[in-house]
């Protein structure tokens, strides 16, 4: 585990002393390894290969004996046989735990009011955590009718998500790969005395902001849940564990930013990754066309360069019809913004090596005007609302059909 990640906390009470006891009595047993094959085949797992289903969307799995179960861990890259490994996979299983219990199972929250269904348990049952083995979280996994099997394929889920996390080298150089990216950010950004930002081009372009913030790290958490919510989920990229907003005074203002930006060589048009773009704050083919336009008057010495830049200042060009729902089902309709990914090309040195390793690291731009950016703070567009739903659509995800069990026996209003 990295230095900094915090150490998980113990869920066994005084029943662990007597958790030898305890797993003679409640562990299933091992199901049975069909000899001969007779045909059957494993078609959810089949699905996740070739028609592209999440793994942790899968309600089976074809794993039939325990030696079998060692061997598919072993593949997936840890050796249970090394103390090291066993000790990493039960940190997993330990941090995988209190996190369902202290997020989806917490009294804390009033989900009914949320609309959401109610915890079926506050504590995940001990004959599912008491030998903290990944070996027999799959096994009870592939028991279709055992009634703790939705337990196991929910902890299952987390640890597979937290294994991701761990080993991923976005998140293993997320610090160098942030002072790198914000350094370049931070060059071109002047405070003023006001609380406001100057956008510094060249050759003497400049724009006032009206805020510049910048992401600096994302909790485990959150990385976490994020993941736990995406179609994907590991095997897609969380792309703003580092980020940049700028807020400017008008939507159009947007445009001049971006460029600004270009200019600098803060971020390199062939870094971007074009299906990330999205934009839900200006029409830009109307605002070009009205800008080329004036372009070519100012040209004939119909108009000045002032009366071309006041085009920036104005709320003329609405927001485009598309929102960024299709991409992001999580995000509010009513929030409004230019999002751009980029790479950023990182140089990192491992922990005791000199050789140098190369790898491009992903990272956010958003633009918002004022208006958007302070509509952002309050209502279904506050960035609490969507870090709301996102947790929602992550619990529903992970515990699947024990929510559903809640809500069937849950008393008529």
């Amino acid at each position: 585990m990295q230095e900094n990640e915090p150490v998980a906390e113990s869920f066994l009470s005084e029943d662990a002393n007597n958790a030898e006891i305890l797993m003679a009595a409640m562990l299933p047993a091992d199901p049975l390894l069909p000899d001969p094959w007779n045909g059957e085949l494993p078609w959810e797992a089949l699905s996740a290969m070739i028609e592209g289903k999440s793994s942790i969307d899968l309600t089976s799995m074809p794993v039939y004996s325990r030696e079998e179960a060692k061997e598919m861990v072993y593949n997936y890259g840890f050796d249970l046989d090394l103390p090291e490994d066993m000790a990493e996979m039960e940190a997993y299983f330990i941090e995988a735990v209190n996190f369902i219990e202290h997020r989806f199972l917490s009294r804390s929250i009033d989900w009914a009011a949320q609309g959401e269904p109610l915890p079926p348990l506050e504590k995940i049952p001990l004959s599912v955590t008491a030998s903290r083995s990944v070996i027999d979280l799959l096994l009870l996994a592939a028991q279709k009718d055992h009634p703790s099997r939705p337990w196991a394929c929910a902890l299952l889920k987390v640890m597979h998500t937290l294994v991701y996390i761990q080993n991923s080298p976005l998140y293993k150089y997320h610090a160098q790969a942030s002072e790198t990216i914000l350094s370049r950010f931070r060059e071109v950004m002047l405070p003023e005395n006001d609380g406001t930002v100057v956008l510094q081009g060249r050759y003497d372009r400049k724009l006032k902001l009206y805020a510049f913030e910048a992401k600096h790290h994302k909790p485990r958490e959150s990385i976490l849940i994020k993941l736990l919510c995406k179609k994907e989920n590991v095997a897609e990229n969380v792309w703003d564990l580092v980020g940049v907003r700028l807020v400017t005074f008008h939507p159009a203002q947007a445009i001049l930013a971006v460029d600004i930006l270009r200019e600098q060589k803060v971020i390199l048009f062939p870094n971007v990754i074009p299906s990330r773009s999205r934009n839900t704050l200006i029409d830009f083919a109307h605002f070009r066309e009205m800008y080329e336009s004036q372009w070519e008057q100012y040209k004939l010495g119909n108009v000045s360069l002032e009366e071309i830049q006041k085009l920036f200042e104005t709320g003329d060009f609405v927001t485009p019809e598309e929102t960024h729902s299709s991409q992001n089902p999580l995000s509010s309709p009513q929030y409004r913004s230019l999002h751009i990914t980029c790479r950023q090309l990182l140089r990192v040195k491992s922990a005791g090596s000199f050789a140098e390793t190369r790898f491009a690291f992903p990272y956010e731009v958003q633009i918002l005007d004022k208006a958007s950016y302070l509509d952002s703070k309050v209502g279904h567009g506050a960035h609490a609302s969507y870090k709301q739903r996102q947790l929602f659509a992550a619990r529903r995800r992970v515990l699947g059909r024990l929510l559903q069990t809640t809500t069937e026996n849950a008393p008529p209003p």
